[in-house]
């Protein structure tokens, strides 16, 4: 009997060790597998948990996306330099009036819990403008660190309130170059913005809009792209772009008669130096369209300067008869008949607008040359002169102490 009882004690141990041992696995596969998951946001040291912070002991740390943008909102608030800093004023390093009064849009990089609350690390939404020299690497990390705040003193923030593709890719032309530029994204929309193109080579080309987008503040922008390639985002804007299809301003505003030949001269990409500027399109290609009659004599030009405004001038026996200057929109702008205005020189410029002013000027009618027309830029200046036989030269001269950049880097 006792030897029963022992063999079925027995069984029964093996039995119940088995299920014991096969809910351990089960558990522990489990536990495994949930903070495999959890890892992939969540990491926690055993150096850090063990350190002794002012906001407490860390409980657990995790990385986030830079691009989910906050404002400061308390007025309260005070970045710290880093979490062994914190509450200390050694380690001020920011505060609302600083952040909130600059406007700055702000990103998270790190979240951290600890058994006092929870902080963020905070880093500055930057725009790099024209300096645009990045890599994929760098431009990842590409944002001013902000230093260490409470997570209640910020406020998520949305820097674009709508976005949309159109069901059809609408057509635009350029009209002024030097306002506006494209962007990888509008400014500030995420940590890192830069001018990845200019309008300094697509004047003479179909461009496309195929989606828009609203900021925060009302502002509309559209993606643009070129017959073949993409080229990004820019200000909606009558004054940069008009809609409708492109048509060559020498087909468009001067016609030829009867008997008249047309000759389109293009200033050579090597002429115009290569070189980008803040305030204007240093590496534009002037155009020039000459309309010769009998014995090549020029009757009719039309001129693009360096800031795209065509200038069209009407000859009779080798003087000048009618000038007329046109805005960016190809309207007409001003027109000019007096002889004693079109005698030496004639300036075409905006009082209140900051754009390259137009000076055309007029040559003795005993020189070989005809007539100079010379955009007047504030990084630059560029010349296009017509000689009395119908042959053009260009030049563009950026100024030697302004910054400019190479157009290499806005291809």
């Amino acid at each position: 009997m006792k030897k029963r009882t022992i063999i079925i004690l027995a069984t029964l141990g093996i039995i119940v060790g088995g299920c014991a041992n096969s809910t351990s696995q089960r558990n522990e596969v489990s536990a495994s597998s949930s903070r495999g998951s959890s890892e992939n946001k969540k990491y926690l040291t055993k150096s850090s948990s063990e350190v002794k912070f002012p906001v407490g002991k860390i409980v657990s740390r995790e990385k986030m996306n830079v691009d989910d943008a906050y404002k400061v909102t308390n007025k309260k608030a005070i970045f710290y330099r880093s979490l062994k800093e914190f509450g200390k004023k050694s380690g001020f390093y920011s505060d609302y009036q600083t952040v909130h009064g600059s406007n700055l849009t702000i990103g998270a990089t790190e979240k951290i819990v600890t058994t006092k609350g929870t902080y963020y690390h905070m880093g500055t939404y930057i725009s790099g403008g024209f300096e645009n020299d990045v890599t994929p690497k760098t431009e990842s990390k590409a944002y001013e660190n902000q230093g260490y705040i409470q997570a209640s003193y910020v406020t998520p923030f949305q820097p674009v309130t709508r976005i949309w593709t159109y069901s059809q890719r609408r057509p635009y032309y350029l009209a002024y170059p030097c306002n506006h530029r494209i962007w990888t994204k509008p400014a500030y929309t995420v940590h890192y913005t830069y001018i990845s193109h200019t309008f300094d080579r697509l004047s003479h080309q179909q461009l496309y809009a195929t989606k828009e987008l609203i900021k925060h503040n009302g502002s509309h922008y559209v993606y643009l792209e070129a017959k073949n390639h993409k080229l990004g985002w820019v200000y909606k804007s009558p004054k940069v772009l008009v809609r409708g299809r492109f048509v060559d301003p020498g087909t468009k505003l001067l016609k030829r008669k009867q008997g008249e030949t047309k000759l389109t001269h293009v200033q050579s990409l090597k002429s115009t130096k290569n070189r980008v500027g803040v305030n204007d399109s240093l590496s534009m290609p002037q155009r020039a369209y000459v309309i010769e009659g009998k014995n090549h004599q020029v009757r009719r030009v039309l001129v693009m300067g360096m800031d795209n405004r065509p200038t069209k001038l009407s000859f009779k026996k080798g003087r000048v008869t009618k000038l007329i200057s046109y805005t960016y929109r190809r309207k007409v702008w001003r027109v000019v008949k007096n002889q004693k205005k079109l005698r030496h020189s004639y300036l075409a410029h905006h009082t209140y607008i900051d754009t390259p002013a137009t000076k055309t000027s007029f040559y003795n009618h005993n020189s070989r040359k005809l007539f100079k027309n010379k955009t007047i830029g504030a990084d630059g200046s560029a010349t296009t002169i017509v000689y009395r036989n119908g042959k053009v030269k260009f030049a563009t001269h950026p100024y030697k102490d302004i910054i400019t950049y190479p157009y290499a880097n806005f291809k």
